[in-house]
């Protein structure tokens, strides 16, 4: 069952619809009626009362919209309507790949060596025999490469303990495929 402050409500809403329709002023409307019956243990609450806005004044000496060169329009202005200014939005050009960007295996493990290893180390390391030795950039990726694999098996192990409590069988599945290479 609807209440009264609803039912007012909807008289209120569809009040306003049919006068904007047709353009003409609501009327106010009426307060509503307290109701006198309320349930056991309860005191009785002030309701809000809704109130119409009142209607605004016609419309009969509108101003006219001056333009942006100072001429004014001769259709008169809607107190409703804002008009802004005509703009133009020009798209900004897509980013071009470069070294910043975009680097290379070769440079990125450059980039760790420099980032993981002494200025000693580089000094000592700086030439390797080709058949033999690995370079200071793939030591450095390796050991970059390895930490990531390391940081990944102990969050996989993570899970899993927490998984164990609930399924025991998913999270043996999930250390079997963290296992493989």
């Amino acid at each position: 069952m609807k209440s009264p402050a609803q039912l007012l409500g909807l008289l209120l809403a569809a009040l306003a619809l049919t006068a904007l329709a047709e353009d003409k002023p609501v009327p106010p409307a009426a307060a509503p009626v307290p109701s006198t019956a309320t349930p056991l243990g309860e005191s009785k609450k002030a309701e809000p009362v809704a109130v119409a806005p009142p209607a605004p004044p016609p419309a009969a000496q509108v101003p006219f919209t001056p333009l942006a060169n100072g001429k004014v329009d001769d259709k008169p202005a809607d107190p409703d309507v804002m008009e802004l200014p005509k703009m133009v939005v020009k798209q900004k050009p897509r980013p071009r790949l470069t070294p910043e960007i975009m680097v290379t295996r070769k440079a990125f493990g450059e980039d760790l060596a420099r980032q993981k290893f002494s200025a000693l180390d580089q000094a000592l390391n700086k030439f390797t025999l080709p058949l033999f030795g690995t370079s200071l950039a793939e030591r450095a990726l390796e050991d970059y490469e390895r930490e990531k694999k390391e940081q990944l098996n102990a969050d996989v192990q993570n899970m899993a303990k927490a998984l164990d409590t609930t399924d025991p069988e998913a999270a043996k599945s999930l250390r079997a495929a963290a296992a493989r290479p």
